[in-house]
């Protein structure tokens, strides 16, 4: 999943970095300094802007943004929703944000711009939609989540189980 801007951002990102070595040429020494800084700058946003966008992964959601990485495993994500702050004066910014054990994530390089308050962008409500599925079908087939029954080792089966809970109380209450 990716951002509608990330391609301006690349194409942004490139022309700072192709107007460093310009700024660098026949200049005084500060010029190669200030030109070095913008390519190194202007390289580093198209960089990362190419790579920013969320992926699902066996392990779990891969989160590239243009100021950080992430990996949020699958096994400590406890809901996925859209998240709604305000941003400058009119505008909301309204990103998925995935409850985990250890705090919140917010997936901003999914985030969009919207003067409507109440109302979750259609793109918005896909994506939240999309890993809302993945988490579902990662928990119908983790045993680790503890979301399916795990399997016991007396090979008895239901009758096993009962048993087991059986003597267990009987032991509670001797």
């Amino acid at each position: 999943m990716h951002t509608r801007w990330r391609w301006v951002l690349v194409g942004l990102g490139g022309a700072v970095a192709a107007a460093g070595p310009i700024a660098m040429a026949d200049g005084p020494w500060y010029a190669y300094f200030f030109g070095g800084l913008w390519f190194l700058m202007g390289g580093t946003v198209a960089w990362r802007s190419f790579r920013m966008g969320t992926k699902l992964t066996a392990e779990g959601i891969a989160s590239n943004s243009l100021d950080r990485q992430v990996t949020i495993q699958w096994c400590d994500i406890q809901a996925i929703e859209p998240h709604r702050r305000r941003n400058l004066v009119f505008f909301h910014t309204i990103a998925p944000i995935v409850r985990s054990r250890h705090g919140k994530e917010t997936l901003t390089e999914l985030s969009l711009l919207s003067i409507k308050k109440d109302v979750v962008p259609e793109r918005t409500g896909r994506q939240v939609a999309e890993l809302q599925n993945a988490l579902r079908h990662h928990r119908a087939n983790c045993a680790a989540c503890g979301a399916q029954q795990k399997v016991l080792t007396t090979g008895h089966g239901i009758l096993g189980r009962l048993w087991s809970r059986l003597r267990s109380r009987h032991r509670a209450n001797s």
